[in-house]
């Protein structure tokens, strides 16, 4: 037996080599550069509201700058536990950092901060997600749209519990549909990207203090996607489905699973603006570079 007969039987000789003959080297090609911004949890603070500022500018000054920004959810401070005053305050200036700061287009993620679900005000026609759409101009609070060769999909994670109270992690049954139809109609050889607020899949939920009880971790339904086993299912039917985006936990992590990279990134707010760090993760932004075989690659910017 040869050299190129023993390689052979132990399964060697082609096993995560090129199949292209040696001569040929493959390029791959940087088709997007987009900034994902996430848990900006603006309020009128001048700590806050200098540094969404200088974010911006920072974008749009740089030389090999994005062609958009990803705002991944949690626009402002809060809007679940507060009166309508204060969640008026915080969209006014959230709108007029964005109206007088930034340039650069952006596509919007609805954050569970984002969603108005003060006790009291159900019959008000602007409860539950209603204001948080107006005040970002969605035309539904979950869509896709097509950019350089990527299909972008940006899913809407927040829903009421089934107390009727805010909230659990999952897509309303609707949104499953109508994501099962998107992906479906979009070509196999388009790589896909998924946004959402809440990460879909994520490791650094498991080093949050308050999933550990009694020596066991219970990741509670708000902190992770409780349908998280259907929709990777759902991934695995569609292999150009190449990564998801995500926020709210303000943690840095990376998992490759199945196929799928998942990147959840930290928050330009760090904790809640009253550091610059939480747990290990600084104040931040990320670069995605995305590239036209389904590659992507993630730079975390400090702030």
């Amino acid at each position: 037996m040869n050299r190129r007969e023993a390689l052979s039987s132990l399964g060697l000789l082609t096993a995560g080599l090129p199949t292209t003959p040696l001569t040929e080297s493959y390029q791959r090609k940087r088709v997007l550069r987009v900034a994902h911004l996430t848990d900006v949890h603006m309020m009128p603070r001048p700590k806050a509201e200098a540094a969404l500022a200088t974010c911006l500018h920072q974008l749009q000054s740089m030389k090999d700058r994005p062609a958009f920004i990803l705002n991944g959810g949690d626009a402002i401070m809060d809007a679940l536990s507060r009166n309508k005053t204060t969640v008026r305050r915080q969209w006014k200036v959230w709108n007029r950092i964005m109206e007088q700061e930034n340039g650069l287009p952006i596509h919007h993620c609805i954050g569970n901060h984002d969603v108005w679900g003060y006790n009291g005000s159900k019959k008000d026609p602007l409860y539950g997600k209603a204001w948080v759409v107006d005040q970002l101009e969605l035309s539904n609070r979950y869509y896709s749209f097509d950019h350089s060769g990527w299909h972008f999909v940006v899913l809407d994670s927040t829903q009421p519990t089934p107390e009727g109270g805010w909230y659990t992690a999952r897509l309303d049954e609707p949104q499953r549909d109508w994501l099962e139809n998107d992906l479906r109609k979009t070509d196999l050889k388009k790589p896909v990207l998924i946004l959402s607020h809440i990460p879909i899949l994520s490791a650094s939920v498991l080093y949050n203090r308050k999933v550990q009880t009694n020596g066991r971790r219970e990741i509670s339904s708000g902190l992770l996607h409780t349908d998280s086993s259907d929709l990777i299912r759902l991934f695995h039917k569609r292999p150009n489905v190449k990564v998801c985006l995500s926020g709210h936990t303000h943690l840095l992590d990376r998992v490759d699973y199945n196929g799928v990279t998942y990147l959840n990134n930290g928050a330009l707010s760090g904790d809640w603006w009253d550091n610059s760090t939480y747990h290990h993760t600084h104040a931040g932004y990320a670069l995605i570079d995305l590239f036209n075989d389904g590659w992507v690659e993630r730079t975390y910017v400090n702030c």
